[in-house]
């Protein structure tokens, strides 16, 4: 049986909360990008994460998605977790106050510096490329396969995702498993999906413009300052690509989480309607995968 996991609200390294229960913008279609993202995208954006989220973070990774992955890892205390794209730290910590070793990897030196101000002695963080796994581990020094692997609300921010999961499955041991966790692929598509209302039947409901065509969207830091040009760049792509990639990698999917917001808006007339909709589609993708 699981462990209970810790009762306490953990930072998180993007804002995955503010807009999931909003209406997307769509606006003009955005050229996919097969390159992949500058491996330093989000230091400019990171001291503002890190002010913004601190040591409690956004509602949805403490009760959705930590959760799912910490059940879905199965660590057992003393275990050795590899972390890639850990940010801040938010995973280790979790996983820290189970009794679990994490090493955490990250291309931002601001989000590596703030993970490891908070660290225990359970957590290590070192700043390098996720495309190049085993070239950061040597560098650090860093010796012996870990048991398993997380790679949290990261991979949709990065392309391609081939060296990040070949890196992974590298690392860990044969039969160790990774969990990745992310942005719904099918129904949360920036710039192709959307919520409607349809006034006849009395039913909100998930409006999709695309979904099969990769896409690379950039995303506004400050959504509500015109002027402020600081944005990420988010990657869809269709699930097939990343149950593909794991294949590719050695890594065999063994289960999944479809994760629905907790979020509701004020009661009025729709609400009912709103929490039917919220009920049906999933936000949040966790999947488990174990290294062949």
């Amino acid at each position: 049986m699981a462990k209970a996991f810790p009762k306490r609200n953990y930072a998180l390294r993007r804002p995955v909360g503010a807009k999931h229960d909003e209406p997307e913008r769509r606006g003009s279609k955005v050229a996919p990008d097969a390159t992949w993202a500058a491996p330093t995208a989000w230091e400019g954006q990171a001291a503002w994460y890190d002010q913004l989220h601190g040591d409690d973070g956004d509602d949805f990774y403490a009760r959705l998605i930590l959760p799912s992955v910490i059940e879905r890892l199965r660590a057992k205390r003393g275990e050795r977790i590899l972390d890639l794209c850990c940010g801040q730290g938010v995973c280790g910590r979790a996983l820290a106050a189970l009794g679990v070793d994490t090493v955490g990897i990250d291309a931002s030196p601001t989000l590596i510096a703030a993970a490891t101000a908070r660290a225990g002695k359970r957590e290590r963080y070192v700043v390098g490329d996720c495309r190049d796994v085993a070239g950061v581990l040597a560098a650090e020094k860093i010796f012996g396969a870990f048991d398993h692997a997380t790679l949290v609300m990261a991979l949709q921010d990065l392309d391609p995702i081939g060296p990040v999961l070949a890196g992974c499955a590298a690392a860990i041991k044969p039969g160790g498993r990774v969990v990745i966790a992310l942005t719904h692929p099918c129904f949360r598509i920036p710039r192709r999906s959307s919520w409607g209302w349809d006034d006849e039947q009395g039913l909100q409901y998930r409006r999709m413009d695309g979904y099969l065509s990769p896409l690379a969207a950039p995303i506004k830091t400050h959504p509500g300052r015109p002027a402020d040009a600081a944005h990420t760049t988010s990657f869809h792509r269709p699930l097939s690509a990343y149950l593909n990639a794991c294949g590719d990698a050695g890594l065999a999917v063994i289960g999944a989480d479809e994760l629905c917001s907790h979020r509701r808006g004020t009661k009025g007339p729709r609400f009912g309607a709103e929490d039917r909709a919220a009920k049906e589609f999933p936000v949040f993708l966790v999947i488990a995968a174990v290294r062949r």
